[in-house]
């Protein structure tokens, strides 16, 4: 939904470059880096809602069986993902890969399009955090 993975201080669709808001579409509040208030996302059916730290609409998530796709915040196509197995391929608006994510139990590592490790998300206990490259924690849902 979100390419940098450093944008935790931002709204919760460009926390690591979006994708975790994509590919987790659940209901949630959104926290930056430094445990401030980011946005928060409200789900409903298949569709996901996401707000900024002032609660303007940062876009929209779509959700199918097999495929996500992710909407801004005035309604134009943001990107796709595309799931098989654990594996999660993202697509930007244009339709070229801009990235995957692997699951293993709890933790979800990404990577970007030439393949190079961008960050991960570990879930524990309801909650999400978020870490970039380097390890660093750079936001969190809850």
């Amino acid at each position: 939904v979100i390419s940098s993975a450093v944008a935790g201080d931002k709204s919760p669709n460009q926390i690591l470059g979006g994708k975790p808001a994509t590919s987790n579409t659940q209901s949630g509040r959104y926290y930056n880096g430094q445990g401030a208030f980011a946005g928060r996302s409200a789900t409903s059916g298949k569709t996901t809602r996401l707000y900024d730290g002032r609660g303007r609409t940062a876009g929209r998530v779509e959700s199918s069986k097999e495929s996500i796709r992710a909407y801004s915040g005035t309604g134009g196509s943001a990107g796709r993902t595309a799931t098989s197995g654990n594996d999660t391929r993202f697509y930007d608006s244009k339709g070229v890969f801009n990235g995957r994510s692997t699951v293993n139990g709890n933790s979800t590592r990404f990577y970007d399009s030439k393949g190079a490790f961008s960050g991960r998300a570990e879930s524990s206990s309801g909650a999400t955090r978020f870490y970039d490259s380097k390890g660093r924690f750079v936001g969190s849902k809850k």
